[in-house]
């Protein structure tokens, strides 16, 4: 047993050491793929069942303060309204462009603003119908150091498409590698009253 220990004890420095000093997502090129999972709550979505989705991002660093982030979300969910069952599918697509105000590289206090495509597709007696919007969305957020190995990220937004969405995030994110990071977060909206987990990777290049 002891043995055993020694040798998650060795894994763990060899590890540590191989790893660079944390480092924040802003400014760099990478890929994030994300898996989420949406509890409705009490709100005018209770009706539905847990929601399922996936997203992937991309973001490309232009400038020393300046990046451009594309994405495209998906989510589905299911539940029952008036006795007959409901499906929704949404896909959304974003384009920002990320912008941070101060040189450190320990912390990027940012904000976005950029494009959203917003199309849903609706079975059932939902509150929603089947519709595809354009509108734009806002935010605020900073990122940060935690740890050798660790980095945090807390961000408000709102996102004016079809129906307004504010909502808040908060992400750790532990990088395993130079290049790959696994991250866990935690989402509200507000206006929905809905709240999401989220895990995924990054994959820096």
């Amino acid at each position: 047993m002891k043995v055993r220990i020694c040798f998650v004890l060795l894994a763990v420095v060899l590890v540590t050491t191989r790893v660079s000093l944390a480092k924040t997502m802003f400014g760099q090129n990478y890929t994030a793929l994300y898996y989420s999972y949406f509890d409705y709550g009490d709100g005018d979505k209770s009706y539905l069942d847990d929601g399922k989705g996936g997203s992937v991002l991309v973001n490309i660093n232009k400038e020393s303060n300046q990046d451009i982030q594309l994405g495209l979300d998906y989510l589905y969910s299911e539940g029952e309204r008036y006795r007959q069952d409901v499906e929704i599918s949404t896909l959304c697509f974003r384009a920002d462009l990320v912008h941070t105000f101060c040189e450190s590289e320990t912390i990027k206090p940012y904000f976005n603003f950029g494009l959203r495509v917003l199309d849903m597709d609706v079975t059932g007696p939902a509150i929603e119908e089947d519709d595809t919007d354009v509108g734009i969305g806002l935010g605020i957020g900073i990122e940060f150091e935690l740890a050798p190995i660790l980095m945090a990220k807390i961000s408000a937004n709102h996102d004016n498409v079809g129906d307004e969405a504010n909502y808040f995030t908060a992400m750790l994110g532990c990088w395993f590698t130079d290049n790959l990071m696994g991250t866990i977060g935690i989402g509200r909206e507000f206006d929905g009253d809905s709240t999401y987990l989220q895990a995924g990777a990054v994959f820096a290049f």
